[in-house]
């Protein structure tokens, strides 16, 4: 193996698809086609409009998935934490939306179609990308979810609850908080309301004694608390399989 092949394999070893590989399927990696690459903060990795191809892993760092309206707006749909899988528009096409480093972001990349000839070779490898995939659906369907149905308030927690459960899963968090990069207007963006009802909603959750968030730092006061405001489920985030 490589030593991009023995990183990446770390990686779905130790993130939260949680692979188990054998010989065999780390004898296949190197046929993926998966490279390192780093991007800086704020640099864009996939446009909306592009013609895509690529599949990705995030080694580290946040990233961001957006789509962009005509008046300048944008809709933040998710942010890709380690060991997530980002995968563009069934492959090949025009991307839908598009794909930025929050922070400073180490991926692993490929092109789609090196990826589904390799994967024939292993079906461990094959059902830990697909269940990536579907985990990440549930994820999207959770955010719809927030936007239409729950208020401001119950999707704010939510969210951070989501956030704080995908770092853990991932050994980047801890159960009482976790260090969280986004701004009041990255929320904004990500929840479907201003900034400054973002800024009306975690007070209220502090004042209430739930979460505290300041300085890049969010604090669980009362988890369990929080999750039953929030009629918090973290199944949707377990892998299939997973217990």
């Amino acid at each position: 193996m490589t030593v991009a092949s023995e990183a990446f394999a770390r990686v779905l070893e130790t993130s939260i698809l949680r692979l188990a590989l054998d010989d065999s399927d780390k004898s296949h990696l190197g046929s993926l086609g998966f490279i390192p690459r780093r991007y800086p903060a704020h640099a864009v990795i996939t446009r909306q409009g592009d013609e895509e191809d690529r599949i990705f892993v995030v080694h580290s760092g946040w990233g961001c998935i957006c789509t962009n309206l005509i008046n300048g707006e944008r809709q933040i749909l998710d942010f890709p934490l380690k060991g997530e899988v980002v995968a563009s528009r069934a492959f090949e096409g025009e991307g839908l939306e598009s794909f930025t480093a929050h922070t400073e972001v180490m991926l692993f990349e490929a092109p789609a179609k090196s990826i589904s000839a390799g994967l024939a070779h292993s079906t461990s490898l094959a059902a830990g990308l697909l269940g990536a995939i579907a985990r990440e659906k549930a994820i999207l369907s959770q955010h719809l979810t927030n936007l239409g149905r729950r208020s401001a308030l119950v999707r704010t927690a939510h969210f951070l609850l989501e956030l704080g459960t995908r770092l853990e899963k991932a050994e980047a968090a801890k159960s009482h908080g976790f260090e969280c990069p986004l701004t009041q207007y990255d929320l904004a963006a990500a929840l479907g309301i201003t900034a400054i009802h973002v800024n009306r909603m975690l007070r209220e959750l502090r004042q209430r004694r739930y979460v505290d968030f300041r300085q890049g730092s969010v604090r669980l006061l009362n988890k369990e608390g929080l999750e039953h405001f929030a009629d918090f489920d973290p199944g949707y985030l377990r892998l299939p399989g997973e217990t």
